[in-house]
């Protein structure tokens, strides 16, 4: 009986020096972000992550080791947590010299083809993006992709929204002259079928207007950022060393 009331008070002791000691606690799992309505590559269902992107994103960090919880929320705010050193953001991220100045970036995780789509009933000629100088340009809040893009959204009327299926229905309405669409064809048709607008009613242009290289990102203020990318990026390299990546990539995409 003594050595059950001693193993108890020592049981109770070890638990009261952790709650005054949270830092001798086990660690909380890193919170992982991405948006809630970039579909199909990651958003919110029901409350719960979802997407290729997300997928591709919790099996590479298992690889690394690195314990996470996806947290989908509005992409600005996806942003500033991340930037603020909350988590890390999911490899869906595209780089910018401005981004590069809070965050450390991972190495390429993969390349997003992204799109442009008109209506149907009202195509116009599209060669660069300049060519969307004046035009009403749908495209996600707080989204910014290549350089040429970049330099040239100020000469456009730019209407940042909630989503893709969003997007395409002010496209079809005649409320935006083109839509900007992440994820390439796939995710052009699969924002349609969701939103009830038959693919004749929408024309994508021929190539994408971009290759968007993906990657992980997590403020250099987190004071585990240097540690936890070194592990990524080793990661990162022998899952493309052994093709592992490319396959999680596929069958992801397949499953949306």
């Amino acid at each position: 009986m003594l050595v059950v009331r001693l193993a108890k008070a020592c049981s109770i002791a070890g638990f009261l020096f952790a709650l005054c000691h949270p830092g001798l606690a086990a660690a909380e799992p890193l919170r992982m972000y991405c948006s809630e309505h970039t579909v199909p590559k990651h958003y919110a269902e029901y409350g719960k992550a979802r997407g290729y992107g997300v997928e591709l994103g919790l099996a590479i960090l298992k690889q690394a080791g690195i314990e996470v919880r996806a947290h989908c929320v509005p992409w600005a705010r996806a942003i500033q947590e991340v930037a603020a050193g909350k988590g890390i953001m999911a490899p869906v991220f595209s780089k910018t010299p401005e981004r590069e100045q809070q965050m450390l970036f991972s190495l390429k995780v993969m390349d997003d083809p992204v799109v442009l789509v008109q209506a149907a009933a009202r195509p116009f000629a599209f060669h660069h993006p300049t060519d969307l100088a004046g035009r009403r340009v749908g495209t996600t809040r707080a989204s910014r992709f290549t350089e040429a893009f970049n330099a040239a959204m100020p000469s456009m009327l730019i209407n940042e929204d909630g989503g893709p299926q969003q997007r395409l229905q002010m496209l079809v309405a005649g409320r935006l002259d083109a839509a900007v669409i992440a994820g390439g064809v796939h995710a052009v048709r699969y924002n349609a079928r969701q939103a009830g607008i038959a693919i004749e009613q929408l024309r994508i242009v021929s190539l994408p207007i971009m290759q968007d290289p993906n990657y992980f990102a997590i403020s250099r203020q987190h004071p585990q950022a240097k540690v936890l990318m070194d592990r990524l990026n080793r990661t990162i390299v022998r899952m493309k060393q052994d093709r592992s990546l490319n396959q999680l990539l596929a069958e992801a995409q397949a499953r949306y």
